[in-house]
This record gives structure tokens, C-alpha cells and sequence, in this order.
């Protein structure tokens, strides 16, 4: 992998869960760089100012979730993947999900089969 770090924006609610993605990346050889935000107005701010590789985004948060986090992304970042990553995506939601522009959507129990080559760039 590249030297690059690949710079990701968390949109999750679990720091733990925001720090096993980064780690399971870190595995895959990506060197990682990240911020986790946790409410609406931190993730604009986030998305405002940043110069993001990637948005890795739980699906149910509290007072906030994923597709309206989506809406914002695609509105303000609309070339930055953003990935569903959550223990609660059904199949409705997921398929709901990339017909709205997400770029993926994985379950957190999966991860570590994932492959990641849609943000290897």
C-alpha cells in the first residue's frame, strides 16, 4: 500500500467500533489517519474541513442516521466513498442505501472479510 495515509472520517456513535475499523485497515496495510464525529453538526463541520479519503458511517445513531448523513455527503463531498458499516443494516436499508449513493455497505461481524479495494486509491 501506499505511504498515503487514508484519512477517515468516522461517523459512529461506539469509539471502540471507529478504532477496530482503523485497526483492521491498519492490518490490510493502509496507513490510517482518522477522526470520529458523532453528531450532525460535528460530521458537516468534519466533512467542511476536511480532506477526506473515505466516510466509514454507522447506520443508527442516536438523534442522527446514515442516510441523512448521506444526504449531507453527497451535498458536500459528493466524490468521497461513503460506506455503511453497522451491526443493524437489514437488507431493505442497505439496498436503500446504494440506490441513494452509498458506495458499500458492510456488516460490522464481517469486517474482517472485507474487501477494501474501493478505497484503495
Amino acid at each position: 500500500m501506499t505511504a498515503t495515509p487514508l484519512r477517515i472520517l468516522h461517523l459512529e456513535d461506539d469509539p471502540l467500533d471507529a478504532e477496530l475499523q482503523d485497526e483492521l485497515l491498519a492490518s490490510e496495510g493502509f496507513h490510517v489517519s482518522s477522526v470520529r464525529v458523532d453528531s450532525r453538526a460535528d460530521f458537516i463541520t468534519a466533512l467542511q474541513q476536511g480532506n477526506w479519503s473515505v466516510i466509514l458511517t454507522d447506520y443508527s445513531m442516536p438523534g442522527f442516521d446514515g442516510l441523512a448523513a448521506l444526504r449531507f455527503a453527497r451535498e458536500l463531498a459528493p466524490d468521497i466513498p461513503f460506506i455503511f458499516v453497522s451491526g443493524t443494516l437489514g437488507e431493505e436499508v442497505a439496498i436503500e442505501s446504494l440506490k441513494n449513493g452509498a458506495t458499500d455497505y458492510v456488516l460490522k461481524h464481517r469486517l474482517a472479510g472485507t474487501s477494501w479495494t474501493m478505497i484503495d486509491h
